[in-house]
């Protein structure tokens, strides 16, 4: 990664109707909110299940866990630094994606924390009962619990990091601890056979153990109280991973070389029970201890994280904007976080340990993916935002992230996968309960048809095309075979890859800096410099400079080098005879050439019905400008040539039929079908000022 960004730089919006965090988080304490979250209970429970599952080969299983989780830290550090916003990987793709899907990414990371939540919380209360309390109820313990963290972290995340702060510190000086001495003990006849059950169950124990990595997501989440975002929330983000993996992976070394994996597997409480193996009673109660400050760290981060993604829903009017609003005194969302403590309350009352844990593996894990999917977004949304941290290899580190990701939810069981289906059908029922979103849905039929068409264009055939001149011509050109629009996209024969050809220096790097495309400096008429670009592999060349006399050279040259197929720009049209005799299509119209080229090249059966080479009769697009005395008409009531119609109306984005009573509008692209003569005078119809 490198830290670099253009010149422009593109503000990040602020919180609605003015209000904003208090920025009074540091690195540290932004390191403890990821550490608080991923060292959870996970680490305690999960190496039985390790264990059982692959035995000794668990250590591969977390160590490449971290290694494949780092794609997605990369992009949550490019994420998090361009657009430092309260709720994390919700905004992310609430500002780079439509909106249904923003929603649906919310939902995913609101479910996974809250249910997460919950589950620390019942951990924690079953602790309790089974080391120092065994007659208390277990709700009783959620209930208090719930109700201490939900006070700090009303006032604030600094105020409740402060209390995980000391919770962090004394549970890594357990784990660290354990870890260092315990390494001292390890057997290595306890580490044999390396994979008593093979190698096929590795890729499901991921699958299994990737909520463990979950927690540096949530640093971004409090992206808009960390002090120095742009530098504190990368560095945050890769410390914090850095250390879990390091802590992960020397952990489940010394518990599986202390003891052997059969026995390690029959503990409900692996870490307590190594910890009593390696160092007696006082090991045992501090790994109690150890649980105890990561259940508490673990449910005070989450429940935080939850309120802030619940109350970016609110603020962008996904749920009721009651939500959305933070306290006078503390700038937290105060009545997100009273509604999220109170479902945990209730979901952690019903105790069932599993359900909580499936459905917030599987919100992470969808959720996550389609977070790595908005760096891509971003970028090309967003090319003038300032990006103080970009990860390196782009795209492939936001596409293996994304791999990485929905790779394991097939992975979980049948179980979790229906419960995560079943609360999606909750968030889509709670979203189309809005107007507003129903409304928004009315564009859906739009997506659905610009995303066939853009699959269907990946099974179009590469076309190479060489411009001999960059200059308004050529340029004209390749803005038009290089659009992606839905009109071009329902008439193209081909995905067009343009290679220039151009003698004035300036102008080719100005050509190079538009198109991140090949340009030549040189003389296109001039045989030895058509060969650099290599005529075998040219599909189409167009000699489109402003001289005719150069154009009719190139395009003879071009022939003669064995390109198929040559289009030559000329206005004289003595030309076309001789162009025509050796093979070459000759576009004379001086107007609206480059939409002619597009013609010929992407609807050549209309071409050849219209003799387009000889000037018999042409496609043409307008766009209707603001003023034209056509705004507000009826094509029936436009005054138009007898042998000129109109072809087609896209109107935004939309392909529309035309029909008599068809209204136009101001900024409508119409297409219109005719002889030239009469094309030229429809044009003035449809752009002259009323």
């Amino acid at each position: 990664m490198e830290p670099k960004g253009p010149s422009a730089t593109a503000a990040p919006p602020a919180a609605s109707e003015g209000v904003s965090f208090r920025r009074d988080v540091g690195l540290f304490m932004a390191v403890m909110i990821g550490i608080g979250a991923m060292m959870g209970p996970g680490i305690f429970a999960l190496p039985s299940e390790v264990a059982a599952s692959v035995g000794p080969l668990g250590i591969v299983a977390y160590l490449a866990m971290g290694i494949l989780t780092l794609f997605t830290a990369l992009n949550y550090g490019e994420l998090g630094a361009a657009l430092p916003v309260a709720g994390g990987g919700y905004s992310f793709t609430s500002r780079t994606l439509p909106r249904p899907v923003a929603f649906l990414t919310g939902w995913f990371f609101w479910i996974g924390n809250t249910l997460a939540c919950a589950l620390y919380a019942v951990i924690f209360a079953l602790t309790i009962q089974a080391y120092f309390w065994p007659g208390v109820s277990v709700l009783a313990v959620i209930v208090a619990t719930t109700v201490v963290f939900t006070v700090t972290n009303l006032r604030g995340q600094a105020e409740a990091l402060k209390v995980i702060t000391v919770m962090n510190v004394v549970e890594l000086v357990v784990l660290i601890g354990v870890g260092v001495l315990g390494a001292f003990q390890v057997e290595p006849a306890n580490l044999e056979p390396f994979a008593p059950m093979g190698w096929g169950p590795l890729i499901p124990t991921m699958g299994f153990i990737y909520i463990s990595y979950v927690g540096f997501d949530l640093i971004t989440v409090a992206g808009e109280e960390i002090v120095e975002p742009a530098k504190n929330i990368p560095r945050a983000i890769l410390i914090t991973l850095g250390v879990g993996m390091a802590i992960y992976v020397l952990l489940l070394w010394v518990m599986m070389g202390v003891v052997p994996y059969d026995e390690l597997a029959g503990t409900s409480t692996p870490f307590v029970y190594v910890a009593d193996v390696l160092f007696g009673p006082w090991g045992r109660w501090a790994g109690v201890i150890a649980t105890i400050m990561a259940s508490l760290s673990a449910f005070s981060v989450t429940l935080g994280a939850s309120s802030r993604v619940l109350f970016a829903l609110g603020r962008d009017g996904h749920v009721p904007g009651v939500l959305a609003r933070l306290h006078p005194k503390y700038r937290t969302p105060h009545v997100a976080l009273v509604l999220c403590a109170g479902l945990v309350t209730v979901l952690g009352a019903l105790g069932v340990v599993r359900f909580l844990a499936a459905a917030s593996s599987f919100g992470y894990l969808i959720a996550i993916g389609i977070v790595n999917y908005a760096a891509i977004a971003m970028r090309r949304r967003m090319p003038a935002l300032l990006r103080p941290f970009q990860v390196m290899l782009y795209p492939l580190t936001p596409i293996l992230g994304i791999i990485t990701c929905w790779f394991f939810v097939p992975t979980l069981d049948p179980l979790s996968l229906g419960l995560g289906v079943a609360l999606t059908g909750v968030g889509c029922v709670l979203y189309l309960a809005q107007p507003e979103n129903r409304a928004q849905l009315g564009g859906l039929p739009s997506y659905v048809r610009r995303l066939r068409l853009r699959i269907r264009a990946f099974w179009r055939p590469d076309m190479q095309v060489l411009i001999i001149g960059g200059g308004k011509h050529g340029g004209s050109i390749a803005d038009r075979l290089v659009a992606e629009d839905e009109f071009r996209l329902i008439f193209r024969s081909s995905q067009y890859q343009i290679t220039f050809v151009e003698e004035d220096e300036a102008r080719c790097k100005e050509l190079q800096h538009l198109y991140n495309a090949p340009v030549f400096h040189g003389d296109g008429t001039k045989e030895e410099v058509l060969q650099q670009v290599h005529p075998e592999n040219i599909d189409v060349a167009i000699a489109a400079s402003s001289d005719d006399d150069r154009n009719a050279i190139a395009a003879l040259q071009a022939k003669r080098l064995g390109i198929e197929r040559v289009i030559a720009i000329v206005r004289d049209p003595h030309y076309a005879p001789l162009l025509k005799d050796a093979g070459i299509e000759c576009i004379s119209q001086p107007y609206a050439t480059a939409a002619m080229v597009e013609n010929v090249l992407d609807r050549p059966g209309v071409a050849e019905l219209f003799e387009i080479e000889s000037g018999a009769a042409t496609l043409m697009e307008i766009v209707v400008p603001d003023n034209a005395r056509v705004v507000g008409k009826r094509i029936a009531d436009i005054e138009m040539p007898s042998e000129c119609v109109v072809a087609a109306v896209i109107r935004a984005g939309t392909f529309v039929v035309p029909r008599g009573r068809t209204e136009i509008l101001a900024d409508d692209r119409v297409v219109l079908v005719g002889t030239s003569a009469a094309v030229r005078e429809g044009h003035g119809a449809f752009t002259r000022e009323g």
